[in-house]
């Protein structure tokens, strides 16, 4: 299994991702991740300038930091009327852990080599952790 290479980018969602797994790092705004480790990204080079100032001016968002880009944009409504989510997302492409690149239209979804017990941790460490909040505020 092969995974995905990925480096911080200067501004917040913007990652460097190695889409084609030959060490060519492109830089991406990432939309968001999901649980099967698939990426939901936009690659910056194919955008023209006025895209690009575009995303640049969501990126500087106050709101930045708080919420996955895919969230951001949805709160946000472009200088030309559009929402920014309405028009970005027919940008959107997917990277599978396994470094193959879907549209996500397509029907189809990553899955990756999915480990159950991985997963089976996570939410009984969540759960544990629920129980303590819970606990500490009776």
């Amino acid at each position: 299994m092969t995974v995905v290479r990925t480096h911080k980018g200067a501004q917040p969602h913007v990652e460097w991702i190695d889409l084609k797994g030959n060490g060519v790092m492109v830089e991406c705004g990432v939309m968001k991740r999901d649980g099967f480790g698939n990426i939901y990204f936009i690659e910056i080079p194919s955008l023209d300038n006025i895209d690009k100032t575009r995303l640049a001016r969501i990126l500087a968002n106050r709101n930045a930091l708080n919420f996955e880009l895919w969230d951001l944009m949805s709160q946000i409504t472009l200088n030309n009327g559009v929402n920014a989510l309405v028009y970005f997302h027919q940008l959107v492409k997917i990277i599978t852990p396994d470094g193959v690149v879907m549209n996500p239209r397509a029907g189809t979804v990553g899955t990756g080599r999915v480990d159950t017990a991985a997963i089976d941790a996570e939410r009984s460490a969540a759960q544990r952790r629920s129980a303590k909040k819970a606990a500490a505020a009776e």
